[in-house]
């Protein structure tokens, strides 16, 4: 007989409580019971003494960090296992920004507590920033791809700042169709039904929309230039 994986394991080595201790964390937030998460919750659930937890965590924020790090390295490899490159970046940026809206359509619990449970900088370390920034790096390869593609020079500063404004359109996108906003603007503001973003056909038009006039914008760029 196959053992229940949905069990909550008794008995664990001492190698492997740190890690049960992550799973049982994560299975939490994928319930939306991130409120539950203590380290005496989690040290009920995995069968050890609370005192025990304090061999692997010293204390909450310490637990929370590897949370942390275990949910980024699984946001990168969802990425990983769905975008793939091409010859045109404009292409392959449009195919990071659809793979995001469904990541967090497809873990939502996770989504939502990867970008709000916030650290004090000094608890960051060196494999917390590199896996959450690892996205946002690929993005800003992506941008300055697009600037040579259409040969427009560009600082540094200008290719970080399109980036970001890339992302915090996404972002924003994906917190305004969590909320409800935009379905209450249809319903009680007269806005458009198609904008209503009720389904992900609606969702990645806007994307699509969102990356054109990033390119245009890039391009008026250069048209400007070329009339100093």
């Amino acid at each position: 007989m196959q053992p229940d994986e949905n069990k909550p394991q008794q008995h664990y080595h001492h190698g492997n409580v740190k890690e049960s201790l992550i799973d049982v964390a994560v299975k939490l937030i994928d319930s939306n019971e991130v409120e539950l998460l203590s380290l005496r919750s989690l040290a009920k659930e995995v069968g050890i003494t609370p005192s025990a937890v304090y061999n692997h965590f010293p204390n909450k924020d310490a637990l929370m960090l590897e949370i942390k790090i275990r949910l980024y390295d699984e946001f990168n490899k969802f990425f990983e296992s769905r975008c793939n490159r091409t010859n045109d970046p404009e292409q392959d940026l449009l195919e990071v920004c659809i793979v995001y809206y469904y990541f967090s359509q497809d873990y939502p619990s996770r989504f939502q507590f990867l970008f709000s449970y916030i650290f004090p900088m000094e608890w960051s370390n060196p494999e917390l920033v590199e896996l959450s920034c690892r996205t946002l790096v690929r993005t800003r390869k992506l941008i300055l791809e697009i600037y040579d593609k259409y040969n427009v020079p560009v600082s540094d500063e200008k290719v970080v700042n399109t980036s970001l404004l890339v992302w915090a359109q996404l972002h924003g996108l994906v917190a305004l169709k969590k909320s409800g906003s935009i379905k209450a603007a249809v319903a009680f503001q007269g806005w458009p039904e198609a904008c209503s973003l009720v389904n992900h056909e609606q969702a990645e038009g806007l994307i699509r929309n969102h990356l054109r006039m990033t390119v245009n914008a890039i391009l008026n760029t250069l048209q400007g230039e070329g009339h100093r």
